[in-house]
């Protein structure tokens, strides 16, 4: 049962992984499955939070828009992005980042660019070398993952080579947690913790664009997940 233990070593529930280990499930003798769940008293699937901070609900009140708009992978997601950037633990630095998060995708409406990426094409900054980077690797995500150079941090970070099929896959299946590896990078959670709002905007935005809307969806986010 050694390779069966060794695929729960590396399983984080990711999306890429639940198709792989549902079928690895299934093709195991029953006298295996019934083996491992006396080893480890469990489903083969890790049991997800009972109580999350964000819900289909929560996303209908901070935006306005009824809670069936919003897909299950959106709110895994967002939780997900939360808990591997530490925000999940800081209330008030959750609410920051969501109000940002708010007004950059017009209440979480867009999650793709819309503009069709060619402005893009052979950006050397952006790592965009190939024919087609450009529509290919355009913004994907609540804070616009861009080029093919971020798309392949992501896909690292997270283990998932699929990432590099571009836009559609990465708003898809990472709305959220396409903006992981940035969070990290600028140190956002202590931007939020030790500076405040007005800090994390402009960290954000690079200047005060928005700031109305920004600040208004501050005070929204305050009100619904405080």
């Amino acid at each position: 049962m050694s390779f069966i233990t060794d695929a729960v070593k590396y399983y984080a529930a990711e999306p890429h992984q639940d198709d792989a280990w549902e079928a690895l499930w299934a093709s195991l003798p029953l006298s295996t499955q019934e083996e491992f769940k006396e080893a480890y008293r469990d489903s083969p699937s890790p049991p997800r939070p009972s109580e999350q901070l964000i819900t289909a609900e929560v996303f209908s009140q901070l935006t306005g828009y009824a809670a069936k708009l919003f897909t299950q992978q959106e709110v895994d997601d967002c939780n997900k992005l939360l808990a591997v950037t530490g925000f999940d633990q800081d209330i008030e630095a959750t609410c920051m980042l969501m109000a940002n998060i708010l007004h950059e995708t017009c209440n979480l409406k867009f999650l793709k660019e819309l503009a069709d990426g060619w402005a893009y094409e052979y950006r050397s900054d952006l790592g965009n070398t190939q024919a087609g980077d450009g529509p290919r690797f355009k913004g994907a995500g609540v804070l616009q993952l861009t080029g093919r150079h971020n798309y392949s941090r992501l896909a690292a970070a997270i283990g998932d080579p699929r990432i590099m099929e571009g836009v559609d896959y990465v708003a898809e299946t990472y709305p959220f947690r396409s903006a992981e590896t940035w969070i990290h990078e600028n140190r956002l959670l202590e931007c939020a913790q030790q500076q405040g709002f007005e800090a994390v905007c402009v960290r954000i935005n690079g200047g005060y664009n928005g700031w109305e809307d920004r600040l208004a969806k501050y005070e929204i986010c305050r009100r619904v997940l405080r």
